[in-house]
């Protein structure tokens, strides 16, 4: 439940108000148990003194409404399901995707045979070149296509 000032109503949040009588006897018991009324600090605000007769008053005379708590979530208008055709063909259907082989080096030190791990290098497949590092263990992990032509690997700073 809150409080919403008449003037501040939507058509919505009208529909779900309370009658007056109604609202009045729900606020009064909600002063008399100490409970919090959202609204309530602005319909106070405007007030000259603030005790509850004067708190009631406005809403005896319908300038202050009590909203049930249904206004707040029944209001959304939930879009039509619709899909795109193509979409969903897709979805149902997807395109062949090309394939990656992986390819594993392990790249080592050609004077002591250890493993150059966390090393940078230069990898070039069928004529792309991307800069790379080994991982922990020295190894380098490459994909190429099915078809591959050409792998050479240039070991930075070695």
């Amino acid at each position: 439940m809150r409080l919403v000032n008449e003037l501040d109503l939507s058509e919505w949040e009208r529909q779900h108000a309370w009658p007056s009588e109604q609202a009045l006897e729900l606020v009064r018991q909600a002063l008399q148990d100490r409970q919090l009324i959202d609204g309530m600090d602005e319909l106070r605000a405007g007030l000259l003194i603030d005790i509850e007769s004067e708190v009631l008053d406005p809403i005896e005379r319908g300038e202050w409404r009590l909203v049930r708590p249904e206004a707040d979530y029944a209001d959304w208008v939930m879009p039509e399901r619709t899909f795109d055709p193509k979409i969903m063909e897709l979805m149902q259907n997807p395109p062949v995707q090309p394939s990656r082989t992986p390819r594993v080096f392990c790249l080592r030190d050609s004077a002591t045979g250890e493993p150059l791990a966390l090393h940078d290098y230069i990898a070039t497949v069928d004529g792309d070149t991307a800069p790379r590092r080994t991982d922990g263990k020295g190894i380098a992990h490459l994909f190429t296509s099915t078809g591959w032509q050409q792998i050479s690997m240039k070991v930075i700073g070695v």
